[in-house]
């Protein structure tokens, strides 16, 4: 116990701040990284912060989700998370500086798409905005992946539901504002 007091008091992380995740991320690491990793510190670094990650994603979904049953739109939000997610992974887009930053932007923003999508129930050509936006996103996109905007462009005649529809055009709303907001970060 003691010497992973030690190797947790040695592990300094270059330029980041000492906060409630950062502690919670370091002890939760020490505790399953095995034992031969431990004199690692380059691996043990990388896992601390793979596990900041997870801390701030899993917490961001809880509350997100409690959130979305206070306010009566679970379905909503699961569908916007189905949605969301793999754009959000599929793009090199904005990232706050910080956990509190991240998980307060994150819920206002899953708390506004949920709410949207609750009521607003019929958009006007709706699948030429969306169409529009996919074209949007691969301008905006650093990766230029065709065959990822194939699928997206199939995904949009596959969506026959319009509540569906509000979905996919928030999620692709909010991913493209993200990615106008990483090209500002980029050109300060």
């Amino acid at each position: 116990m003691l010497s992973n007091f030690i190797l947790l008091a040695k592990i300094k992380l270059k330029s980041r701040k000492e906060n409630l995740i950062n502690q919670l991320a370091k002890y939760l690491t020490m505790k399953i990284v095995p034992q031969e990793y431990k004199n690692d510190f380059d691996k043990i670094e990388l896992a601390i912060y793979g596990m900041e990650g997870l801390l701030c994603n899993v917490s961001t979904i809880f509350t997100a989700y409690i959130l979305s049953i206070f306010f009566h739109t679970t379905y909503e939000f699961i569908g916007f998370i189905l949605f969301f997610i793999p754009l959000r992974l599929s793009y090199k887009s904005f990232h706050c500086s910080s956990f509190l930053q991240c998980f307060v932007f994150s819920n206002i923003l899953i708390l506004f798409a949920t709410y949207f999508i609750k009521c607003v129930t019929n958009i006007p050509f709706l699948n030429i905005i969306c169409f529009i936006l996919i074209i949007a996103n691969y301008i905006l996109s650093y990766e230029k992946n065709k065959s990822l905007h194939c699928f997206e462009m199939i995904v949009l005649y596959l969506l026959i539901d319009s509540s569906l529809l509000i979905t996919y055009l928030i999620s692709l709303l909010i991913n493209i504002v993200l990615l106008i907001l990483k090209r500002g970060e980029n050109d300060v």
